[in-house]
C-alpha cells in the first residue's frame, strides 16, 4: 500500500467520523434517502446517531451507524428479513432470530369463520332493516287503499243518486212532452175533459 492510499482510507475514516447525513448514507450504501429513513423509523433505537451541530434539527451517522445500515441492507436485501425479524436480532443482541410466525390451518379457519360470521351479523342486521321499512310500506298501502275504497264509495254513490235525478228528470220531461203533445193533437177534448171534469158533466 503506498502513501497516496494511506492518505485516502485515512481521510474516509475521518469522513465517518465527522458524520454523514441520510443523503450521504445513502449515497454510501446505495440505497435512496427514503429506504434510510424508513429504516431509520422502523429501528431508530437501535441505529446510533446524533443531532448536528448545525442547529438544522438533521440526524448525523457517524461510523457505528454506518456499520448498521450496512447490516440492516445485509439482513434486509441479502436474507429477505423482515424489520421484525431485524428488530428481534437486534434486540437480543445479535443472538436470536425470530421468523415471522407462520398461521396454522386451524386459525387461518377459524378467522375467516369469524370474518363470515360478522358479515352474516352485518346482512341480518340490513334484512331486518329491510323488514321493518317493508312492513311500514305495508300497513301504509293498506292504509291507503282503505281511504281510496272510501272514496270510491262515496263517489258511487253521489253518483247513482245524479243518475237517478237525472232518469227522474228525464221521465218528468217525457211526461210533460207527452201532455203537451195530447193538447196540441185535441186541444177541444182536453178542454172539455176540463170543463166536463171540473162541472161534472
Amino acid at each position: 500500500m503506498n502513501i497516496s492510499e494511506n492518505q485516502g482510507e485515512e481521510n474516509h475514516n475521518e469522513n465517518l467520523d465527522k458524520g454523514f447525513t441520510v443523503k450521504e448514507v445513502a449515497s454510501f450504501i446505495d440505497e435512496t434517502p427514503n429506504v434510510i429513513r424508513n429504516w431509520f423509523k422502523e429501528l431508530r433505537q437501535y441505529i446510533p446517531h446524533e443531532k448536528s451541530d448545525k442547529g438544522n434539527g438533521y440526524n448525523i451517522y457517524k461510523r457505528e451507524g454506518i456499520e448498521r445500515f450496512k447490516e440492516i441492507q445485509a439482513l434486509h436485501r441479502e436474507q429477505n428479513w423482515s424489520m421484525k425479524q431485524i428488530e428481534h436480532y437486534f434486540a437480543t443482541g445479535g443472538e436470536s432470530f425470530k421468523p415471522e410466525p407462520e398461521k396454522k390451518a386451524g386459525e387461518m379457519i377459524a378467522e375467516e369463520l369469524k370474518a363470515m360470521r360478522e358479515e352474516l351479523a352485518a346482512l341480518r342486521g340490513e334484512n331486518q332493516e329491510i323488514k321493518i321499512h317493508l312492513e311500514n310500506q305495508e300497513n301504509f298501502n293498506k292504509a291507503l287503499v282503505e281511504q281510496l275504497q272510501k272514496f270510491e264509495r262515496g263517489s258511487v254513490d253521489r253518483d247513482d243518486q245524479l243518475t237517478k235525478a237525472i232518469k227522474e228528470a228525464k221521465e218528468q220531461k217525457k211526461l210533460i212532452a207527452a201532455a203537451n203533445e195530447n193538447q196540441d193533437i185535441n186541444p177541444d177534448k182536453q178542454q172539455k175533459g176540463f170543463f166536463s171534469r171540473l162541472f161534472g158533466k
